[in-house]
């Protein structure tokens, strides 16, 4: 896979997750109303739920940025640097 090809996946892949995390933020917003939808399925409490929800999306976050931004953003700099 040619470093162009690979600088293209990256920016798909952190443009898609982008979005999930934008996803993510509006359930957080909205969090007592999905916590209703499924405290069927979780057994804490809404309190719980919503630290869980931070938990899970600063993660997600976290790994989001090591493997997708940052890669991205050496290829950007080295495509940069080579021109």
């Amino acid at each position: 896979m040619a470093r162009s090809e690979l600088k293209t996946f990256l920016w798909y892949c952190t443009k898609l997750n982008f979005f999930m995390i934008l996803i993510v933020f509006v359930v957080l917003l909205l969090s007592d109303q999905v916590y209703n939808i499924h405290k069927y399925f979780y057994g804490g409490t809404l309190e719980d739920f919503k630290k869980d929800l931070y938990l899970i999306i600063g993660f997600y976050k976290i790994i989001w940025l090591f493997f997708n931004v940052i890669p991205y953003g050496v290829l950007w700099h080295m495509e940069k640097k080579s021109l």
